[in-house]
């Protein structure tokens, strides 16, 4: 049994196979549904604006979107490595103290970074592989960082545990 001061431990849950009783099989299917419902929020916020108003054929979008789905797992972690990487100098700034200081200025951190990255990554897409013009770039991927941006999830997650 290891030891779980925060309460937090997903580590384990991901990188033991056969932990707490959770298969290899298990794991797997249940990243593998996760990332199911990722392509399909991203389809419906930046794919079918793109087909909608772009005129982006729809199979080129589909197959886009699976690249962007996959890449926006590394954005998303870029954005909350950065976000944890200025959480001790935000705290410190605001002379924020005692225990779980840093937990609010990690969760708006990790959304603002995450969310940029999200949006630079639809813009690419959008803009540079799909070859989509004027604004409906700038809009599709600002409403993405905003809508598919994971931190939505950790926050709803720490805001239901409070």
């Amino acid at each position: 049994m290891s030891a779980r001061a925060d309460g937090i431990d997903l580590v384990p849950y991901f990188t033991r196979v056969a932990g707490d009783g959770h298969s290899f099989s298990y794991i797997a299917t249940a990243m593998f549904c996760i990332m199911v419902a990722n392509y399909a929020l991203n389809f419906a916020v930046i794919g079918l604006p793109a087909i909608r108003f772009g005129s982006v054929v729809a199979a080129k979008a589909a197959s886009g979107l699976v690249a962007l789905t996959l890449f926006g797992q590394i954005a998303d972690r870029v954005g909350a490595l950065l976000a944890g990487v200025l959480v001790g100098a935000v705290t410190a700034l605001f002379r924020l103290h005692g225990e779980g200081a840093w937990l609010v200025p990690l969760l708006i951190l990790n959304f603002l970074f995450s969310g940029f990255t999200v949006v630079a990554l639809a813009f690419y897409f959008l803009r540079r592989r799909w070859h989509i013009e004027g604004r409906l770039p700038w809009i599709v991927a600002i409403v993405a960082g905003l809508i598919t941006n994971p931190a939505w999830i950790i926050g709803l997650w720490f805001i239901r545990g409070a």
